[in-house]
């Protein structure tokens, strides 16, 4: 499991976190959302454990996934994670069904808070396993066929933090279905849009309905801060985060594809390259 402790901001910037901790999450998450996360403490953020895997799937296994790496990475691993029922002694977000993984090797992010990934679940079994990650798939389909702006964009795996903002959001359909890719953000305090927590992100099902596709790739671009650290000159800039978050989304929507580290349009098509079975 990915544990970060935010112990290195100054006493000033924890206070400020637990001070706008609730704009923040009260704008990124719509009140209505059934996918809304409860309030946690600013002082650190959980992302989903990394089970341990099973040896490489056989070729006829179900969820099996193809890609062409497109010059995005060197090279890939597949692997099938073990269920993991829901449990009292667990966080509701690692209760999960059997599903794939791959991990891709190679990859020009090698700085950052997440792994280059991109996971197969069948939807069939996520309600049974996890209601929120079961609700989430029924929220992209819903999504995929209003393809409506809105506050906070479907997303799996589940993270115990929110999703600051999405940019970039551009529909793509992959060789045997569709979804949604987009730019974001997942913090549980108030904390600069940076290289060390953006990633590239697809929210996608297959055409049948059979399965959820999510790839979670870092990305970087020159002009964002290195580290999640917040500096002394971002303390006032921060203190009013929806205006700090409305002008990086504006800055960010204006980027070109190019200007990010992966090019965007070599990561569309990887994405476009998925095929499922």
């Amino acid at each position: 499991m990915y544990t970060r402790i935010l112990t290195h901001h100054p006493k000033t910037i924890l206070l400020l976190a637990c001070a706008a901790l609730a704009l923040l999450l009260s704008a990124c998450q719509p009140a209505n959302d059934s996918t809304s996360l409860p309030p946690v403490q600013p002082a650190a953020t959980t992302l989903p454990a990394q089970p341990p895997a099973a040896t490489q799937p056989p070729a006829t296994s179900s969820g099996e996934i193809t890609l062409d790496l497109s010059g995005v990475a060197q090279d890939q691993t597949v692997e099938t994670i073990a269920a993991v029922p829901a449990s009292a002694d667990a966080p509701w977000w690692a209760a999960m069904p059997e599903y794939r993984r791959v991990t891709l090797q190679g990859y020009p992010v090698t700085s950052h808070l997440l792994q280059p990934q991109i996971f197969v679940y069948p939807v069939a079994d996520l309600t049974a396993y996890n209601e929120v990650a079961g609700q989430v798939a029924a929220d992209l389909q819903a999504q995929l066929q209003t393809r409506q702006p809105v506050d906070h964009l479907p997303f799996l795996p589940a993270f115990n933090a929110a999703q600051v903002m999405h940019v970039q959001d551009t529909y793509l359909d992959f060789q045997n279905g569709s979804g949604v890719r987009f730019l974001t953000q997942y913090d549980q305090g108030v904390l600069p849009i940076n290289n060390y927590e953006l990633i590239y992100t697809f929210q996608g099902l297959t055409s049948d309905g059979q399965y959820y596709i999510a790839a979670v790739l870092p990305v970087t671009h020159p002009e964002l801060p290195a580290t999640d650290q917040v500096s002394t000159q971002q303390i006032a800039e921060l203190s009013d985060f929806p205006a700090y978050r409305m002008k990086i989304v504006s800055w960010l929507e204006q980027q070109p594809s190019s200007s990010f580290t992966p090019d965007l349009a070599k990561l569309d098509t990887l994405i476009q390259s998925i095929a499922v079975k």
